[in-house]
């Protein structure tokens, strides 16, 4: 059994892998941030919602990995259009897909807690804690974006693991955790814009009142630093990784033309 490529560079539109991607980030959403909503505050809560991002990405990676890929994550897809592993076309269908499903997963676990029993008060919404700047979240969010893209590119991607591809959920698993050990006290951690704006949408339209309410002004005033930074983490990364078999294969030709005339 062998985990198919991340997505085939074909120029067809794929509805399957469309339909895909909306089914597993409206389960991620419901079931990362819904982790949070239940525990946060208790003891170990960080380690014990970090565990389920990064086991619900591995979860849905094998289910939905073989129907298109399993991004699971906008800045994935932008990255593997740059890095040309993924069609224009099917990139922008499959992040308005999973931007709808962040919507329906938000809707449910709203559905599912009430605001009294929300322990985030904003349905686990990214935020900046207090005392950090906008700096040093944009800092952590495009370093993580920019590590998982890397696990994604050089285990789900790169010829060269061809035999190890069946593991590859669980690097890209391990990854989400990793990220989320170290920015959840910073901003929650995102890493996926669409993570971030399924939960924001719904704690703005619900309006929830009381003690525990949500800062609505501080959940839009930073949320354009979980756009922007997981997009130019994974591009960066992804632009790297494209360009750098042209670089060797140019060094390597004009090495062989030196040694070609020295002869």
């Amino acid at each position: 059994m062998r985990i198919p490529d991340i997505m085939p560079m074909e120029k067809t539109l794929s509805l399957e892998a469309v339909l895909a991607e909306f089914a597993a980030m409206t389960a991620f959403v419901f079931i990362g941030p819904g982790s949070a909503v239940g525990v946060a505050g208790s003891a170990g809560w960080v380690q014990q919602v970090a565990l389920t991002f990064g086991l619900a990405i591995t979860v849905l990676a094998y289910t939905f990995g073989h129907r298109s890929g399993g991004h699971i994550n906008p800045a994935v897809t932008f990255g593997l259009v740059v890095a040309g592993k993924c069609n224009v076309l099917q990139g922008i269908a499959n992040i308005f897909a999973q931007i709808l499903g962040a919507f329906c997963g938000a809707g449910i676990l709203a559905i599912t807690y009430d605001h009294p029993q929300d322990r985030t008060g904003n349905l686990a919404s990214n935020v900046l804690q207090a005392g950090v700047h906008q700096g040093s979240a944009f800092m952590g969010e495009v370093f993580m974006t920019g590590l998982l893209m890397l696990v994604v590119l050089e285990t789900a991607v790169n010829p060269q693991s061809s035999d190890n591809r069946i593991l590859a959920p669980i690097a890209i698993g391990f990854a989400v955790y990793l990220a989320h050990s170290v920015l959840i006290p910073i901003d929650g951690c995102s890493i996926n814009p669409a993570r971030s704006f399924g939960p924001a949408i719904w704690t703005s339209m619900m309006r929830r009142d009381g003690v525990n309410g949500p800062d609505l002004y501080a959940i839009w005033r930073d949320h354009w630093i979980f756009w922007i930074a997981p997009l130019v983490g994974a591009g960066v990364v992804a632009g790297v990784s494209r360009l750098t078999p042209s670089i060797a294969i140019r060094l390597g030709s004009s090495k062989g033309e030196k040694d070609a005339s020295v002869a």
